[in-house]
């Protein structure tokens, strides 16, 4: 009898699927993650502009990716309160991701905007 191969592709689609428990998803894809993403931005040359919209469009490819997973793992808590909460918190998330990505992208989150540093 044949066993179906392992998909190798099943730790990046599980989550999108609603497969993986929520918590594995905030700990494991959205803080673990987040930080392992940010040191790889230690590698990026500060200097070149195009190296840097590419990490910053790397990210938000991420976060929506996590955010999705998230929305669609909430489906498993039992919790109907805290189901809601964390499908709203995604939605909430989704909508307000173009504005500031804009605002990144557009320079108006720049250090020297914010606090006079020229």
């Amino acid at each position: 009898m044949a066993t179906a191969a392992p998909n190798r592709w099943a730790f990046l689609t599980d989550p999108l699927k609603g497969k993986t428990p929520l918590g594995r998803v905030i700990w494991l894809y959205g803080i673990v993650g987040s930080f392992a993403y940010s040191a790889l931005g230690l590698f990026f040359d500060v200097t070149d502009e195009r190296a840097l919209l590419l990490y910053s469009v790397g990210g938000l490819l991420y976060t929506v990716y996590v955010t999705i997973a998230t929305y669609r793992c909430a489906g498993s808590v039992k919790s109907a309160l805290l189901r809601n909460l964390v499908r709203a918190s995604a939605v909430l998330t989704l909508l307000l991701l173009p504005l500031l990505a804009y605002l990144s992208f557009s320079g108006v989150l720049a250090l020297s905007s914010l606090g006079g540093i020229e």
